[in-house]
């Protein structure tokens, strides 16, 4: 084998896979959307998770109140009879409903997540 060839596939495997590895392993770029600080107002809208609920400090994925002929009000995860007047129009979600939304958001995201499985998956050979 050419050392010249050698020396060049290294310098290039460097070069590109580097930044590959790099931009994998950093996660700060894909923070998870939904955390239990924020108070986030009623039908407060996050793509890839859904509308919250302020009333039920969950996210769910019709905006509350949705009216949909033969089917009713939607709020709370399920739809009804009548409109909910809420009494609450702000509140943080709890914390099943931050991992549940978060969950969500990777499931419906999945180019975004960073880790060496991403990297890994794209560049592994199929059958084992």
């Amino acid at each position: 084998m050419n050392k010249g060839c050698v020396t060049i596939g290294v310098i290039a495997a460097l070069v590109v896979g580097v930044p590959v590895l790099w931009s994998a392993c950093d996660d700060d770029d894909d923070p998870d959307p939904v955390n239990g600080t924020t108070t986030y107002v009623n039908n407060h809208y996050i793509p890839g998770v859904g509308y919250y609920h302020a009333p039920f400090m969950a996210f769910f994925p019709v905006r509350f109140n949705d009216y949909t002929p033969g089917r009713g009000y939607y709020y709370g995860g399920d739809y009804h009879q009548s409109a909910s007047a809420p009494t609450v129009t702000s509140s943080r979600p709890s914390a099943d409903a931050v991992t549940r939304a978060n969950t969500a958001y990777r499931a419906t995201n999945p180019a975004r997540r960073g880790g060496f499985g991403r990297v890994g998956s794209v560049f592994s050979s199929s059958g084992s």
